[in-house]
């Protein structure tokens, strides 16, 4: 599926947009992501802390099961931000665990995912998922 310019751009705002419904308010990082689905819908979402730090729930997290919650995992693609002080061409990648999220969404769903790395700077990077996961686990579907 070819995604437009326009939606790419879309994608990002959305992703941008969700930083400010980070919980909690006060946290000193965000991170938020918006998922693209195959209908060509988009779900944002932020992170939402816990003071465990393991309960946290990632940006990319929380966005892929806004999508699912919704009847839509069939992502092609996903949009990242934070609120990180990068300089210019420097981006915030997803994390390990969100990458194995996105890998396994790709697995079920036999979709490339194009992931747009977003900076405060409005540069943004774009990143095939295969290119971030060269040892994947599992390898293949089962």
């Amino acid at each position: 599926m070819i995604i437009t310019d326009e939606k790419k751009q879309e994608l990002v705002s959305e992703a941008v947009k969700a930083l400010s419904n980070r919980y909690p308010k006060n946290a000193p990082f965000a991170y938020a992501a918006a998922v693209l689905t195959t209908a060509g819908n988009i779900y944002s979402a932020s992170s939402y802390g816990s003071a465990t730090a393991s309960l946290t729930l990632h940006g990319e997290q929380s966005a892929l099961a806004h999508a699912a919650a919704h009847g839509e995992g069939e992502i092609i693609a996903i949009a990242v931000s934070s609120t990180e002080e990068l300089v210019r061409g420097e981006f915030t990648a997803p994390c390990h665990m969100c990458k194995q999220l996105l890998w396994e969404s790709h697995l079920n769903s036999k979709l490339p995912i194009l992931l747009i790395l977003s900076n405060q700077h409005g540069e943004t990077k774009e990143v095939d998922l295969l290119e971030l996961m060269p040892l994947p686990w599992p390898v293949k579907a089962k």
